[in-house]
């Protein structure tokens, strides 16, 4: 225990410094640099899927033979986010975060040299396991280079990083892939990739409250004071590093540990819950709408609308947060999503006709509507697990949130298909278990006791 207090009292004390002090230019490089990494992080999960048409073409093979190669990613991402986590509690947050990133980058190009469904596979497998360790060494490196009013939103910000690099994607690919082709996009995304893990390598600094944690005062110090602008000399930290001199070898904390406990049951209940629903929209709703009679073009209406609005909500759930506290936020969140499944389901049981006017608006509106705040409760789960560990174990956290959430993901997309398939032509089943799941999103809210209070 001498070893955690002393632990905690440094990082503590560095956390006040940067309180004091307005945020700096150096501070909001590593924000953007990180964002920056989270987009084509989430432009390289996406690329295949966004090009499968043009592979499926080339190789003559069926659809139904290629879901492997596009679920490979998701059950690798899910592993990686879990032992990357750990990693970056182990290793230091940067050092796993540029390992990713080269990771991810060198698969990419790889990639684009596959020529079967297997070979994909295992490339995509491989990518997988770099974007998950990248995402939660990268938001417990941010959080830890700001102050606390600004945590909150920034772990947002980056919340959004992975959905909107695939927006950017899918426009940019427009142009690119009759230009390049797929294997030309799969190269250029991934030098771009190995491009910015070198410039992190050489310009992304690391969590000085990580290098302090581990004792490494003089380097904290100079990272401080040249990323910061906080002079934080090494006498201060005097007191708390002859203690944990002292504490030896003495036991440091862990995510079982049993303050932990419902934390845990409850963030991994609202993250696997939240992550189920959304990726049942942004995987199934062309195929439960058309299913609805609605036309292919609006279906792919309702599922860009989806995409838009989540990146906005949340963007908008950190500055909700830091004002109304987790709890408030994650329960209206969850009530909400729960409304807007169940007008959906209303609304789609029973149709055997194309749309009118008015159901197209009301069905677009409680899509939108589950967009915006399924969106919210991840945000928020994503600042409730940064906020609430300590430094020791902070990617660890995120990083196992990640999984099991990245988890709920890739069950909805092996069940989904079976789910809409229960009762025919309608769509009841499939609606009923999301509603279940708006259920456990309020019950994890609600277990999990240590919530972010709101601003005073």
């Amino acid at each position: 225990m001498g070893r955690d207090m002393a632990s905690h009292s440094m990082v503590a004390g560095i956390a006040t410094r940067l309180d004091e002090r307005p945020i700096g230019a150096r501070q909001i490089w590593v924000l953007a640099l990180v964002q920056l990494i989270l987009m084509i992080d989430g432009l390289d999960i996406q690329l295949l899927g966004l090009v499968t048409p043009v592979v499926l073409e080339e190789w003559a093979v069926p659809r139904a033979n290629f879901g492997p190669a596009l679920g490979a990613s998701l059950i690798g991402l899910a592993i990686g986010a879990g032992a990357g986590g750990r990693l970056g509690d182990m290793f230091g947050r940067k050092r796993v975060l540029c390992v990713a990133t080269f990771l991810f980058g060198i698969a990419t190009v790889v990639a684009a040299f596959t020529n079967s469904v297997t070979e994909m596979t295992i490339i995509r497998f491989i990518s997988g396991l770099g974007f998950g360790a990248a995402t939660p060494a990268s938001i417990a490196l941010v959080t830890e280079w700001l102050p606390r009013r600004a945590q909150a939103k920034a772990i947002a910000f980056l919340s959004v990083g992975t959905p909107l690099g695939g927006l950017v994607g899918s426009l940019a690919l427009q142009s690119l892939l009759p230009a390049l082709g797929w294997r030309g996009c799969f190269i250029l995304c991934g030098v771009l990739t190995l491009a910015v893990a070198v410039i992190v390598l050489v310009g992304l600094p690391e969590s000085a409250a990580y290098l302090a944690s581990r004792g490494k005062t003089r380097r904290a110090s100079a990272l401080l004071r040249s990323h910061a602008g906080v002079e934080v000399g090494e006498h201060e930290f005097g007191a708390s590093a002859t203690a944990m001199q002292a504490a030896g070898d003495a036991p440091r904390d862990t995510i079982v540990a049993r303050r932990y406990l419902r934390l845990n049951i409850g963030g991994w209940m609202l993250f696997f819950s939240a992550q189920f629903i959304a990726y049942a929209f942004l995987n199934w709703a062309p195929t439960f709408l058309t299913m609805a009679q609605f036309p292919l073009q609006q279906a792919l209406q309702a599922s860009f609308a989806f995409n838009l609005l989540a990146v906005t909500a949340a963007i908008i759930t950190g500055f909700l947060v830091h004002r109304f506290g987790s709890r408030r936020v994650g329960l209206v969140a969850g009530v909400l999503t729960g409304i807007s499944v169940v007008i959906l389901a209303l609304r789609l049981h029973g149709a055997t006709e194309i749309p009118s006017e008015t159901t197209y608006w009301i069905v677009m509106l409680a899509i939108a509507g589950v967009g915006i705040f399924v969106s919210t409760v991840i945000a928020m789960g994503y600042s409730l697990l940064t906020l609430s560990y300590s430094e020791q174990i902070r990617s660890t956290g995120i990083g196992v949130g990640l999984m099991i959430g990245r988890t709920g993901g890739v069950v909805i997309g092996l069940v989904g298909g079976v789910l809409l398939s229960l009762a025919g032509d309608q769509t009841w089943p499939f609606f009923l278990v999301l509603l279940g799941l708006t259920v456990m999103i309020l019950a994890g809210v609600l277990i999990a006791d240590r919530h972010i209070a709101p601003a005073q």
